[in-house]
């Protein structure tokens, strides 16, 4: 007999906790981790589009990209994490360039087939921040920020729920800790084989990408 949604979520909710994320989380950037190199991520073409003509005013700087080799327009936003706001690159092409690192970069296939003005690569951190208490994110949502605090209080713990799995996936990325996207699958499917069947399809592209914007910031001038 299939389980329903309520025994489902009954059996994930007893499965594991914060400290199990937390392990699961420091094992990956363990394996998955090196100080070369950062996460890209192509976004879906039609999602570019919108995203641009949504945001008229962002601004867009011609800068040389290292991957590319060459100059392309390049901006800024937050991707909101936990509350946190983890900053990240958006590059797009100024015009076509027939070398195979910029045709590459881009993903237009060779002599720029497929170019596009709208295509949007983002690029995450290439290293995390040392600083952050990632246990204590993880469990609680929030940063640790210190302080005169009641030393007998206890933060409160997140529930590991679908909103706190996205949040921790995207971490795990956006946040630098890893840099392979094999890391991110299986982390999905960690928590898939515990009960948390998480609807995010990095196999559809408009859907993936929707999943990394659900929540960000423009970042003011």
């Amino acid at each position: 007999m299939e389980a329903t949604g309520a025994e489902v979520s009954a059996t994930a909710t007893t499965s594991i906790n914060y400290t199990d994320v937390n392990k699961k989380f420091q094992e990956l950037t363990s394996i998955f981790y090196t100080t070369r190199g950062c996460m890209i991520l192509t976004l879906n073409d039609t999602f570019s589009k919108n995203f641009i003509a949504t945001h008229p005013t962002l601004q867009w700087n011609e800068e040389y990209n290292r991957h590319a080799e060459a100059v392309v327009l390049t901006a800024k936003i937050n991707i909101i994490i936990f509350g946190q706001p983890y900053e990240v690159y958006l590059h797009r092409p100024i015009k076509q360039i027939h070398r195979w690192e910029y045709e590459y970069f881009f993903g237009f296939g060779g002599h720029n087939a497929g170019f596009s003005h709208d295509r949007i690569i983002l690029t995450f951190s290439e290293t995390f921040d040392k600083d952050i208490d990632v246990e204590y994110l993880l469990m609680t949502g929030t940063l640790h920020q210190g302080g005169d605090g009641d030393e007998g209080s206890q933060a409160a713990c997140c529930v590991i729920d679908e909103k706190y799995i996205k949040n921790a996936l995207k971490l795990l990325v956006i946040g630098g800790y890893v840099k392979q996207w094999s890391a991110f699958n299986y982390f999905k499917k960690w928590f898939k084989d515990r009960g948390f069947n998480v609807e995010v399809e990095e196999n559809n592209s408009n859907k993936f990408a929707s999943f990394i914007f659900e929540d960000y910031a423009i970042i003011e001038s």
